[in-house]
């Protein structure tokens, strides 16, 4: 392991709320190659789905009303 788990944890929490911490069993760095579905899930996920509004405000900043 070059990434203690521990350590994801308190990035993580550190972030804050609006942090996912998604972790993919038996993969390492070359996770492109070992896990190329499971990656291709999660990152289809980051980038498409919307996120939440959040203090009267869109997900680009700007206010919603």
């Amino acid at each position: 392991r070059v990434f203690p788990l521990e350590l994801a944890h308190r990035l993580k929490r550190h972030i804050g709320e609006n942090a996912e911490l998604v972790i993919i069993k038996n993969a390492g760095h070359a996770i492109n190659a070992e896990k190329p579905k499971e990656l291709c899930k999660y990152l289809k996920s980051f980038l498409i789905d919307p996120l939440p509004p959040q203090n009267g405000k869109s997900s680009n900043g700007n206010k919603t009303d």
